[in-house]
């Protein structure tokens, strides 16, 4: 929703659509919201306390939680008053014991504060059972379809022009090779440097080499 289709209360100082702002009814010429407006309509019975609110809302997160942490503002948002100055000025204000009227709101309940941040403005509540909250763990399901890996083709590398230029070098000089070589007819087979040392056709095997 746009900004300039927002207006401001005047009370709580929030910004609400047109259909959630309505005409205040101590002052005509100012605009409240409808949470400031129910205040003055409908106040609360003596029978119902401030915080009874935040006691219906701890009694309602038992059912599936140990551990809450509630900001200030939130707090306020569900008692639907502002927090007294002491309880975000002081930890004291958020001691467990039932003379207090806001202790009797989560003691009732079960719940017990267990820690206060002034800081942040927070507070967690606890179970006394269990004061941290449970992880539970997700289990994966297994699928029934088989996944097959995706075909990735291999990357040819080209020959290093190094590794052509010996290749053409040999091809060559094995050509070379075959022209320079003589051509004997027939079967003929000429006799290799090592045989023609050994046995000289000139020269008869002496009586020592018997």
């Amino acid at each position: 929703m746009p900004y300039y289709a927002l207006s401001r209360c005047f009370r709580c100082k929030r910004l609400f659509c047109k259909s959630c702002i309505t005409e205040d009814l101590v002052e005509s010429k100012y605009f409240v919201c409808l949470n400031c407006a129910r205040r003055y309509v409908s106040p609360q019975g003596t029978f119902r306390g401030k915080y009874t609110p935040l006691t219906f809302y701890l009694s309602r997160k038992a059912q599936w939680t140990r551990w809450v942490k509630l900001q200030f503002s939130r707090i306020e948002g569900i008692i639907g008053d502002d927090l007294p100055v002491s309880a975000v000025q002081n930890t004291e204000w958020w001691n467990n014991t039932k003379s207090t009227s806001q202790g009797k709101a989560w003691l009732s309940v079960g719940w017990k504060v267990k820690e206060v941040d002034l800081k942040e403005g927070a507070v967690i509540f606890t179970r006394p059972d269990v004061l941290k909250p449970e992880k539970t763990r997700r289990r994966k399901r297994l699928s029934s379809k088989v996944v097959l890996p995706e075909y990735k083709p291999r990357k040819v590398k080209k020959p290093s022009l190094t590794r052509m230029a010996k290749a053409q070098a040999r091809l060559q000089n094995v050509a070379r090779r075959k022209t320079s070589m003589r051509k004997y007819r027939g079967k003929f087979k000429p006799k290799s440097a090592y045989e023609k040392r050994l046995y000289k056709p000139e020269e008869k095997p002496s009586a020592r080499d018997a």
